[in-house]
């Protein structure tokens, strides 16, 4: 009998905001996938819930290349699938496998795509929902991410930049994910729309190295990859 296989969000960056379901979940696993962007270099994720882990819990590390506007789909996908297949390898063992992400795991994540794969094949799969980056920075500054019947649009700087600006003009209040993907770009856009004073960027959320900039001249620097970015139109931000 195939193990079940667990998507878990563990938050932006603060171990206190781990769900005590995802603790539990963590306490009993026989398998965590930790994601990482480069061999033997842990994932952030993995340090956020490395308190949780219990000794007797197995950790195996991937690979996951970026997501990037120069990403070749292709080359996404093979090492999705070829993720996925190696995953499927241990469920096969009756193992219950833990793949760790930041923030939510239907939130920009690369879970997502290695759970299509394995839900093909009729895995069992349970998600566990996390804190989103963007929601504890509203909460942090204690501004609402929308109030009435205002919109909310979310958008990542790894998408077209077509769909970038169709967001901006769309929406009041906007999150922008993957910031650094292609900030100087996203203060360009900023500045053409009168947005330059109506913005908060919060880097490295919840962990000990947190900054937040409203300067847009600082946005057009080198930011962290961690970096995301709310906008309220016509409301007042102080930080």
């Amino acid at each position: 009998m195939k193990g079940i296989f667990y998507g878990l969000g563990v938050g932006p960056g603060d171990p206190d905001l781990l769900t005590v379901k995802a603790h539990k979940i963590l306490q009993s696993a026989d398998v965590i996938i930790t994601p990482t962007k480069k061999m033997g270099k842990p994932s952030i994720a993995y340090r956020i819930v490395e308190s949780h882990i219990t000794d007797h819990t197995r950790v195996v590390e991937m690979s996951f290349p970026m997501i990037s506007l120069s990403a070749e789909r292709e080359t996404l996908e093979k090492q999705w699938k070829e993720n996925a297949d190696e995953i499927e390898k241990i469920l096969e063992e009756g193992k219950s496998v833990v793949f760790l992400t930041l923030g939510d795991p239907m939130v920009f994540s690369t879970y997502s795509y290695v759970m299509e794969y394995l839900l093909e094949r009729g895995v069992e799969v349970v998600t566990l929902s996390g804190v989103p980056s963007f929601c504890n920075l509203a909460a942090q500054i204690n501004v609402p991410l929308t109030q009435g019947e205002e919109s909310l649009g979310i958008v990542a700087m790894t998408q077209p930049i077509e769909e970038i600006q169709q967001i901006l003009d769309a929406h009041r209040n906007i999150v922008i994910m993957k910031v650094s993907a292609d900030n100087k770009r996203l203060a360009e856009e900023l500045e053409k729309r009168g947005l330059e004073n109506s913005f908060v960027l919060v880097s490295n959320i919840g962990m000990e190295n947190q900054s937040m900039i409203r300067d847009i001249e600082v946005l057009k620097g080198d930011i962290p990859y961690l970096s995301t970015l709310l906008i309220k139109k016509d409301y007042d931000i102080t930080l």
